[in-house]
C-alpha cells in the first residue's frame, strides 16, 4: 500500500513537467529557424553584388573585344581611322534605348542570366582638333583625329573610346594608337649600301639588300672598332661588320633589328675576316624578324604647316641662338636676320624656282654653286623645339647642341627637341684644301707636266669640325646622312649624334683601315630617351607601318573619355 502510493506521486511529479521538453523543443525550432533566415538572407542579399562583379567583368572584357575588331579594320587598311567609322550597328537601338548605339554582340558571347556581351567603337576628336570642326571628320582627318604637337607626348597619335555592355553595366576603355616611328631608333637604314646617286656613273643596281646589290655600289659600309650605336638600330638590310663595334647600352635591352640574309642568317656579316661585335640586346644577338618599316618619299607635308616668314627660298644659314635664330637669306635679303622662333616650330626651305642646277658629289662639294638650292646651313644652340625641312640638303657646320647642355657634351637636358629633314642629304660640312675635281674620290692633286709636275695631297680646311656633336633628330628622305668628302683629310675625331639617325642609303661618315679609322670620323651615335616620348613638331612618321596600342585608359568619375 505504501509502495504504490509512492509511485503514483512519481508519476504524477513526470506529468506535470512534460510541457517543458516541449518549449525545449520549440526553443531549438525558433533558434534554427533565425539561423537559416539569417543565411538566406545574407546569399540572397550577395548574389546581387556577385552578378554585378560577374557583369563588370564581362563589360570590360566586351570592351577589349571592340579594340580587337578595331585593330582588325585597322590591319586591313593602315588608314581605317580616316574614314571616322564605328564599329557598331549605327542605326539599331541601343541597350539603352536611344539611336545610334547600336551595341555589337561579342561573337561567341551567351549567358543566360544576364544577356551576352556587346560593343560599341567610336573615333573620339583631337585635343588639338578646331573648335569649329571638333568631331572626326573624313574630309580632314589629320587635323580633327591626329594630335598635333601641342598635345606633349601624344602628339601624332589617334584615339578610339570602345564601350563594352554586360546586364545592367557599361564600362569604357579609350585606347591611343600611335605608328611605328623613326624617333624609336638611334639609327635606321633602309639599305646598308652607299647612295648611288653619290657614286660615279649613279649605278642603277645598288638599291637592294644584301647580297643582290651590284660589285659598282661601293662595297660594304662597315662598322668598325671604336664605333658605338648607343641605342635601338633598325636596318630592313644586313649589317657588315669589321671589328669590335658595339650595338645598343648595356642594361637598357635596346632592340638591334636587321635583315637575315643568304650567308648571313644572323643580320650581320664580317667584311674583313674576324669580327667580334658586342650586341647588348634581350637575346644577346640581333632580331632578324622585326616589322618592316619604309620612310616617306618626300617631306612637302611640311610645307603646308609652315608660316610664311619661315619659308625661305635658296641657299639659307640658320644659326640656332636659344628661342631665335640669325638667318641669311639671299632672296629675301637678310644677313643675319634675327627672328624668334616659329610659333609652330617649323622652318622650310625651298628650292628656287629656276631649279637647283647642281647635283650632289661627296668628293668635290661645292658650298658656293648652290645659290638657288633649297639647302640649309645650320648650326648653334637652342631651347624652343624645332624642325627644320629643306627641299634638297642641310649641312651642319658648326656644333647644335641645347641651351641647356652644359659645354655641348652628354645627354641633352632640358624639353626642347630638334629636328632635321632633308628631301636629299643630310651632311657635315668638311670642306678640303687642294681638293681635286676627281669625282671616282680621289685626295691629290696634279699641277704642270714633266719635270714641272708637282702632285699635293688634300687636306683639311679652315672650317672643318673636330670631334662635332649634333643634338638633332636626322632623317634624310631619299639619301643619306653623310660626310663631305670624308674620304679625304686626316682623321677628325669622332662624330657624335645625340638623337636619331634615319636615312634611305648608308652614308660614309669615314674610311678605315683593317677596323681602325683613317679618314672622317668614328662614330658614337646616341640615343635621346626622350624621342620615346616627345617628337620635334610635326616629324615625318614611316609610310606602310602599322598602328599600335601605345596606351589604354578606362573611362571613369575623374577620367573623361
Amino acid at each position: 500500500m505504501q509502495l504504490r502510493s509512492k509511485t503514483t506521486k512519481l508519476v504524477a511529479r513526470l506529468r506535470a513537467e512534460e510541457g517543458v521538453t516541449m518549449l525545449l523543443a520549440l526553443f531549438v525550432l525558433v533558434i534554427t529557424s533565425a539561423i537559416l533566415s539569417a543565411a538566406y538572407v545574407a546569399v540572397f542579399s550577395d548574389t546581387q553584388p556577385s552578378r554585378n562583379d560577374v557583369d563588370q567583368g564581362r563589360a570590360i572584357a566586351a570592351a577589349q573585344a571592340g579594340i580587337q575588331a578595331y585593330n582588325y579594320q585597322l590591319n586591313q587598311n593602315e588608314n581605317y581611322w580616316q574614314t571616322c567609322t564605328p564599329l557598331g550597328n549605327t542605326g539599331a537601338v541601343g541597350f539603352n534605348g536611344t539611336n545610334g548605339n547600336g551595341f555589337v554582340t561579342v561573337p561567341g558571347s551567351t549567358d543566360t542570366g544576364g544577356g551576352s556581351e556587346s560593343y560599341y567603337v567610336k573615333p573620339v576628336p583631337a585635343i588639338t582638333a578646331p573648335s569649329t570642326d571638333n568631331k572626326c571628320d573624313p574630309t580632314n582627318a589629320l587635323t580633327t583625329m591626329i594630335e598635333g604637337p601641342t598635345s606633349g607626348t601624344s602628339a601624332g597619335s589617334f584615339r578610339i573610346a570602345s564601350t563594352g555592355h554586360s546586364g545592367n553595366v557599361t564600362r569604357t576603355i579609350v585606347a591611343q594608337y600611335k605608328p611605328p616611328s623613326f624617333l624609336n631608333y638611334v639609327y635606321y637604314t633602309d639599305y646598308e649600301t652607299l647612295d648611288p646617286s653619290a657614286q660615279s656613273g649613279d649605278p642603277s643596281d645598288c638599291e637592294v639588300h644584301y647580297p643582290n646589290r651590284g660589285s659598282d655600289c661601293g662595297g660594304a659600309i662597315s662598322f668598325i672598332t671604336g664605333d658605338s650605336i648607343n641605342g635601338p638600330v633598325h636596318s630592313e638590310d644586313t649589317l657588315a661588320i669589321c671589328g669590335n663595334p658595339v650595338f645598343g647600352r648595356t642594361g637598357d635591352d635596346d632592340a638591334v633589328e636587321a635583315a637575315a640574309a643568304s650567308g648571313a642568317s644572323a643580320g650581320w656579316y664580317s667584311s674583313c675576316g674576324s669580327s667580334n661585335p658586342t650586341f647588348n640586346t634581350p637575346s644577346g644577338a640581333i632580331n632578324t624578324s622585326s616589322t618592316s618599316i619604309t620612310p616617306p618619299s618626300t617631306n612637302t607635308s611640311l610645307l603646308s604647316v609652315t608660316q610664311a616668314a619661315y619659308h625661305f627660298t635658296g641657299k639659307t644659314t640658320i644659326v640656332l641662338s636659344g628661342s631665335s635664330m640669325y638667318v641669311t637669306n639671299t632672296a629675301d635679303r637678310y644677313t643675319n636676320k634675327l627672328l624668334a622662333d616659329p610659333s609652330n616650330g617649323v622652318v622650310y626651305v625651298s628650292t628656287g624656282s629656276s631649279g637647283c642646277g647642281q647635283t650632289y658629289d661627296p668628293f668635290n662639294p661645292s658650298y658656293t654653286a648652290d645659290t638657288n638650292c633649297g639647302n640649309a646651313y645650320v648650326s648653334g644652340t637652342y631651347n624652343t623645339s624645332l624642325t627644320i625641312a629643306t627641299d634638297n640638303d642641310i649641312i651642319i657646320n658648326g656644333n647644335i647642341c641645347t641651351t641647356t647642355t652644359v659645354a655641348c657634351t652628354g645627354t641633352p637636358t632640358g624639353n626642347a627637341l630638334l629636328g632635321l629633314i632633308a628631301n636629299d642629304f643630310v651632311r657635315i660640312y668638311h670642306p678640303m684644301d687642294n681638293a681635286s675635281s676627281d669625282t671616282s674620290g680621289g685626295c691629290t692633286t696634279t699641277t704642270g707636266s714633266g719635270r714641272s709636275q708637282t702632285t699635293v695631297t688634300a687636306s683639311n680646311a679652315t672650317g672643318s669640325l673636330t670631334d662635332p656633336t649634333v643634338y638633332a633628330a636626322i632623317l634624310a628622305v631619299n639619301h643619306s646622312f653623310i660626310v663631305d668628302n670624308y674620304n679625304c683629310g686626316d682623321s677628325l675625331g669622332t662624330l657624335n649624334v645625340y638623337g636619331a639617325i634615319a636615312q634611305l642609303f648608308r652614308g660614309t661618315v669615314g674610311t678605315e683601315s683593317n677596323g681602325t679609322v683613317s679618314t672622317g670620323y668614328d662614330k658614337s651615335y646616341n640615343y635621346d630617351d626622350r624621342l620615346a616620348d616627345e617628337e620635334p613638331p610635326y616629324f615625318l612618321n614611316p609610310v606602310s607601318a602599322q598602328w599600335f596600342v601605345s596606351r589604354q585608359t578606362e573611362c571613369n568619375s575623374t577620367t573623361a573619355c
